[in-house]
């Protein structure tokens, strides 16, 4: 065959089949448009050979397991340094935030992280939200901690807590607006398949490729579909910046509101009035043990020497 026809071959077989790394731990197959996500061999082996499964297995009492080892427990414990610098700030400045998600899953069941979790997530009302970027440039003790805006891909955006020294160490803030009213449901759902048809609009069109972009829609969708933005004792719903799984979470005013402290790795970190109805209504049982067990988000990654010395040092630095 004359090379030429190689290479059309070729060209025309990667349009058809390509395989990608997608992270460390998983690679992406494409075949005619369809992507198929499935896990390495090495990442299959570490899962088989995760401590917790064997946990799992005997019943152990999930309130009672230790702590993760290794790598990922150095993320962790440079992370909850990052959480403890974004609370300094959010308190000099006088402004509110909550664990949530998996940290606040993890604090009410292990007291701190989820032992096979390394992330932080937190939640802000909006009106909080939109003043931690300038707070930080303004009262961080630690100039290379940050907060940005943070571009995700698929038209989402968030803000996130870095360091600039090492990439992999973040805490997620999520934007809550005040919403109108308890809605059923059958309307949350019919709104969040609304809201994903516009989301996949914007992730196909090319200028809402950032942060900026993206935003501005946002607010376009806040006046559509919260009008209202402060209703006194307002029920509380997720931004729409980010795009959740579940049918868009609406809370009552009581169930976030008045905010009290809870044990976070030894840290006392802020958390909602009413942690276990939340967490019912988000994971279920939320002391069982999960059908599977993920990983950190860095907990196979390979830290260079630079980044290691940082995650000592302030993991030395918050104790």
């Amino acid at each position: 065959m004359p090379p030429k026809w190689d290479i059309m071959v070729m060209s025309l077989f990667s349009k058809i089949f390509s395989l990608e790394d997608y992270g460390v731990t998983h690679k992406i197959l494409h075949i005619l448009g369809i992507k198929i996500k499935f896990p390495k061999t090495e990442y299959i082996k570490k899962q088989k050979e995760n401590p917790f499964e064997k946990y799992k297995r005997n019943n152990v009492d999930i309130t009672t397991l230790p702590p993760a080892t290794g790598q990922i427990r150095d993320i962790q414990l440079a992370n909850l340094a990052l959480l403890k610098e974004f609370d300094y700030v959010c308190k000099q400045n006088g402004l509110r935030y909550w664990l949530d998600f998996g940290s606040l899953l993890g604090a009410v069941r292990h007291k701190g992280f989820i032992p096979w979790d390394d992330d932080i997530d937190v939640s802000m009302m909006r009106e909080d939200y939109e003043k931690i970027i300038d707070a930080f440039n303004n009262t961080s003790r630690n100039h290379d901690i940050y907060a940005e805006q943070t571009y995700l891909g698929k038209a989402q955006t968030i803000i996130k807590v870095k360091h600039k020294r090492c990439s992999h160490l973040f805490v997620d803030i999520f934007p809550c607006d005040y919403a109108n009213s308890v809605e059923n449901k059958e309307n949350r759902i019919l709104k969040t398949k609304y809201l994903q048809k516009i989301r996949n609009q914007l992730n196909k069109n090319k200028n809402y490729s950032s942060s900026d972009k993206v935003l501005q829609k946002i607010k376009e969708l806040n006046s559509e579909l919260i009008p209202n933005i402060f209703v006194e004792n307002s029920d509380i719903q997720c931004g729409l910046d980010y795009s959740y799984t579940e049918p868009l979470w609406v809370y009552s005013y009581e169930t976030i509101f008045p905010l009290k402290e809870i044990e976070f790795e030894g840290f006392q970190a802020m958390c909602i009035n009413k942690p276990e109805q939340y967490l019912s209504d988000i994971f279920g049982d939320y002391m069982a043990y999960p059908k599977k067990f993920g990983f950190g988000h860095n907990a196979y990654i390979k830290l260079s020497e630079t980044e290691k010395e940082v995650m000592k040092d302030l993991i030395g630095d918050s104790n």
